[in-house]
């Protein structure tokens, strides 16, 4: 069935609806549905008003229709269409054999889980080549000699290290409240806890409840700051500290320069995918008998922001003839052991296994499928955790100029060697 434009009005921004659009959408028609997911219905109930002032008498359908509580899914939004139709009974439309058309389709749906299966669970999880991926690495790696440490976690993308394989994240109170919350427990804790929050979240409200508050009551503990230059996790807005406003324009504002006004002493900055410096970094923050707050941050520009950003790049130096490199990680078959902890370390969705080529081992072998955006953090795990070394890191060079031509023929010829030798060695 195909839905005319006119019955459909998507509400941009639903905190404040615009009285006239919704009378000019009602007028005219003896019922809506208003799909709205939680309770108590607000904005159903705004859209009554708005018509009752303006004595129109179309009848308003929701909750009645649709539940109080939980996701609105498919199979919730047919039955509740369904309901509408049949309620409303609209002309040129057979309510009744839509209904029956849902009822039907819908029944098959246990037939189809049974017949599929089980299906693996999903938790969310943060994108390939996220910066914020080898700061929770590089905790891991921290804890295993140090032992555990509370973990105040924040709202922001960094708060998926709650799920596995990082499972690292003890409470979470509020967006640039992990600070705060840190605080509360400092006393109780046998070590320094760790507090996590974004850039966003630094300068929502962390700066304030969280820095000024710690600096001020002489606190003890370890802030982590995700530097990555946007708030990612609600679509990439521009910050203080951004490299540009949305002009364009330099902020002229920096997080270390701010923390260092207030009275930060501690400071480090430390490039995000640097796995064993971070390691490092938080092994230090954590022994060093120098009291009050200790700041690391992460600096990793946001790996989508980062993507479609190079992406256009890439198009036009290659539009232009231009030489563009793309980088690219792999796994040697024979080197890998087969112990996939530099998949449990970095949760990395381009890591995966594969089946093992040599008929000898039974063992899948990891392997980084087509998906990599190179920003290698399985490499640099497997050097900080010191697994074997199997990773590879490529280069795949479109428009090569003289000099990858000649290294390029070099280099066939060393591996043409090689091969050989091994070849009339196995003979």
């Amino acid at each position: 069935m195909t839905v005319p434009d006119e019955t459909l009005d998507l509400l941009r921004a639903s905190a404040s609806l615009v009285p006239e659009e919704v009378r000019a959408f009602c007028a005219n028609k003896r019922a809506v549905l208003v799909v709205e997911e939680g309770s108590p219905d607000y904005i159903e109930q705004a859209v009554n008003v708005e018509l009752r002032r303006a004595d129109i008498a179309t009848a308003v359908l929701g909750k009645g229709m649709l539940p109080r509580a939980g996701e609105y899914t498919s199979e919730v939004l047919l039955n509740a269409l369904a309901s509408f139709l049949a309620e409303a009974r609209p002309a040129g439309i057979d309510a009744d054999a839509i209904a029956a058309g849902v009822k039907n389709m819908l029944a098959h749906k246990a037939g189809v889980m049974a017949a599929v299966g089980d299906i693996p669970a999903r938790p969310p999880n943060f994108c390939t080549g996220c910066p914020e991926r080898p700061v929770f690495s590089a905790i891991k790696l921290m804890q295993r000699e140090l032992g555990p440490t509370h973990i105040s976690a924040d709202i922001g993308c960094h708060s998926f290290a709650t799920f596995a394989p990082f499972s690292l994240g003890n409470s979470i109170l509020g967006y640039g409240m992990s600070l705060a919350s840190a605080a509360a427990v400092t006393p109780n804790m046998d070590r320094r806890p760790i507090a996590v929050m974004g850039d966003g979240g630094f300068w929502h409200n962390g700066l304030v409840t969280g820095v000024a508050s710690n600096l001020f009551n002489k606190g003890d503990g370890v802030l982590i700051v995700m530097k990555n230059g946007y708030a990612s996790a609600t679509g990439q807005q521009y910050l203080p500290s951004s490299a540009a406003n949305r002009l364009g324009a330099p902020t002229g504002m920096t997080i270390e320069q701010t923390l260092r006004s207030l009275g930060v002493k501690w400071l480090r900055t430390v490039r995000s995918y640097s796995v064993a410096k971070m390691t490092k970094t938080l092994k230090e923050a954590m022994r060093t008998a120098e009291r009050g707050l200790k700041v690391i941050i992460a600096d990793g520009e946001c790996q989508l922001a980062r993507q479609r950003r190079v992406r256009a790049e890439d198009a036009e130096k290659l539009k232009r003839g231009e030489r563009v490199v793309r980088v690219r990680f792999g796994v040697d078959d024979e080197i890998c052991t087969g112990d996939h902890s530099c998949i449990r370390l970095s949760g990395c969705p381009s890591l995966t296994v594969k089946p093992n080529p040599d008929p000898l081992r039974s063992d899948p072998v990891a392997t980084v499928i087509e998906s990599c955006v190179g920003c290698g953090l399985c490499g640099e795990v497997a050097h900080a955790a010191v697994l074997c070394p199997s990773f590879y890191r490529a280069e795949i060079i479109r428009n090569p100029n003289w000099w990858d031509r000649a290294l390029h023929r070099v280099r066939q010829r060393i591996i043409g060697a090689f091969a050989a030798g091994r070849a009339e060695a196995r003979a």
